[in-house]
């Protein structure tokens, strides 16, 4: 009863997009003109190294609540990516038109380092058609040519990032090998993000028990989930499965830990209270995801 709110919500928008998925994310996905950088910074705290690294502050006083953030994250990882890998299915930039999606995160595109014996820029400024591409690129960030080629550039708009993905693209259409710039295997279905931060938010409701928190804490999840579908890179029916899986995986991952009371040992608990630690250590440490977004 605690995290019925969430289940709640997840149902809610389970149906929804089981009745309308694809107009639902052009719905939804329209919000992307509004401050990108709040969207990244909110579809981010669904990552699991940035959410886990919350729970540092629980290291001292709640031992089983770290216990069960473990046992719960394991099975929501297992099940988000058994599915992902057995369904396979395609992202939204992968099946809609690129005038049809807005996309405010880099793309899933590995690019080769640039020939250093090419002017890029000159290249760009060579061609009136790429020239006037560039203007656009510059003067609006919503024109085709920006949402066709910002993605490929990591997200990041220079003239000579311009030239080096124009570059790179253009020879690999004429070898035949260009794939685009979202992974051949998508694995959009389902959201692992919003697995991750219902199942982190659940786990605080079940364990503090704190009533008056429960819609606000089922409103950021959904936030969150909602957030995946603003940057364009989930369909709503993804956000909701995985929300209801992360919201099982913490109910299950509880129940089990109060059955298997390693955290009540001195052992136990140092070795549990490893993990938001390591997970803050990690978040400090590695090369930003996103340059854009503050202390992440």
């Amino acid at each position: 009863a605690r995290s019925g709110p969430l289940l709640a919500l997840f149902s809610m928008a389970l149906i929804a997009a089981l009745i309308n998925d694809k107009p639902l994310f052009f719905l939804l996905n329209e919000l992307a003109t509004f401050s990108p950088l709040f969207w990244l910074h909110l579809t981010h705290l669904g990552e699991i190294v940035v959410a886990v690294s919350f729970f540092s502050v629980f290291i001292d006083k709640q031992s089983k609540l770290l216990w069960s953030l473990a046992i719960s994250m394991a099975l929501s990882i297992l099940v988000v990516q058994g599915l992902k890998h057995a369904i396979d299915a395609p992202r939204p930039p992968a099946v809609l038109a690129v005038d049809e999606i807005h996309v405010i995160i880099p793309a899933f595109r590995t690019l080769r380092p640039p020939d250093p014996t090419i002017d890029y820029v000159k290249l760009i400024d060579a061609r009136p058609d790429t020239a006037a591409a560039w203007q656009n690129i510059q003067s609006d960030p919503n024109s085709p040519e920006a949402r066709y080629w910002v993605p490929r550039m990591g997200g990041i708009a220079t003239k000579e990032k311009f030239g080096i993905a124009y570059y790179q693209e253009t020879l690999d259409l004429e070898r035949g090998t260009y794939g685009g710039i979202y992974r051949p295997s998508a694995r959009s279905f389902p959201s692992g993000h919003t697995a991750t931060i219902v199942c982190a938010l659940t786990l605080v409701m079940l364990h503090f028990r704190k009533r008056k928190w429960a819609w606000g804490l089922a409103l950021a999840a959904l936030a969150v989930g909602v957030s995946r579908i603003v940057v364009g890179v989930h369909w709503p029916l993804d956000v909701a499965v995985g929300g209801l899986i992360g919201w099982a995986a913490a109910v299950l991952g509880t129940w089990i830990s109060y059955r298997a009371p390693i955290a009540s040992t001195q052992i136990g608990h140092r070795v549990i209270a490893l993990l938001p630690g390591l997970a803050a250590l990690i978040l400090l440490t590695r090369k930003p995801v996103y340059p854009d977004i503050a202390l992440f």
